[in-house]
């Protein structure tokens, strides 16, 4: 063998049997998470990991659930033996991407329960005007053929009222989600929205894989439709309700 073939030989030699040295040291750690290996001291992995969590993929988490996230990456950090620190930052990332995956999840349900109560929101304005006046009519009658029946006109002037504001929070209701067109709803949602997603997200993260998607559509319209009727009725003026379908009443 030529001398120079010898030394090229040897020292790729070397160099493969240094890097497996390096990889054993007690002092540096070496895992793989789907495609990314992670390599190096445990400040530098642990740097790696902190650049992910801190990045743009995962900005805007909630504070209770990044409140177990950073404890998860608390305790991976603080692992001194390889084995556990692998073992640990690899619970952390699971936990990281697993918020990944929920946020598609809870985007995509958000936007479907929106665009279902656009629909609904629609096909039943016309019915709750219809109670309206229907409360009004009944109460102008019993008022027109028996002014004395007091209890009967206080019961029914209070379902009257009970209608009018049904309506009123309807319309104010009716109004912002007209509003909101396309997936932008959940991608650039607006305070309402904003404030309504922070709100149920700690939740929606701790049922993400028990329940099914629908189960959590469900849930999300029947707690949006509260929260937004608690919003109308901060803001409707009643008073300046106007009818669209019936001009006067009989």
């Amino acid at each position: 063998m030529r001398p120079s073939l010898f030394f090229i030989i040897l020292f790729i030699s070397m160099t493969a049997y240094n890097q497996d040295l390096e990889d054993l040291s007690p002092n540096r750690y070496r895992f793989k998470y789907k495609s990314q290996v992670f390599k190096g001291t445990r400040l530098q992995i642990t740097e790696q990991l902190r650049t992910i969590k801190n990045g743009p993929k995962f900005s805007g988490i909630p504070e209770e659930i990044q409140t177990g996230l950073n404890e998860l990456f608390k305790e991976a950090k603080s692992q001194a033996f390889p084995r556990v620190y692998k073992k640990k930052a690899i619970i952390f990332l699971d936990a990281l991407y697993d918020y990944e995956e929920f946020v598609i999840m809870y985007n995509g349900a958000l936007y479907d329960v929106a665009e279902k109560l656009k629909r609904d929101m629609k096909r039943i304005d016309f019915k709750l005007e219809r109670q309206f006046i229907k409360a009004k009519t009944s109460v102008d009658k019993v008022k027109k053929a028996d002014a004395d029946n007091t209890e009967e006109i206080e019961y029914l002037s209070g379902e009257r009222q009970k209608s009018l504001i049904r309506l009123a929070c309807h319309r104010w209701m009716k109004e912002k989600f007209d509003a909101y067109k396309g997936i932008n709803v959940v991608e650039n949602p607006d305070d309402l929205i904003t404030e309504f997603k922070k709100t149920e997200a700690g939740y929606i993260f701790s049922i993400f894989r028990k329940k099914s998607v629908d189960e959590i559509k469900r849930y999300l319209e029947s707690e949006i439709i509260d929260f937004y009727y608690q919003k109308a009725i901060l803001e409707i003026n009643t008073e300046e309700l106007n009818l669209q379908y019936v001009n006067k009443y009989n």
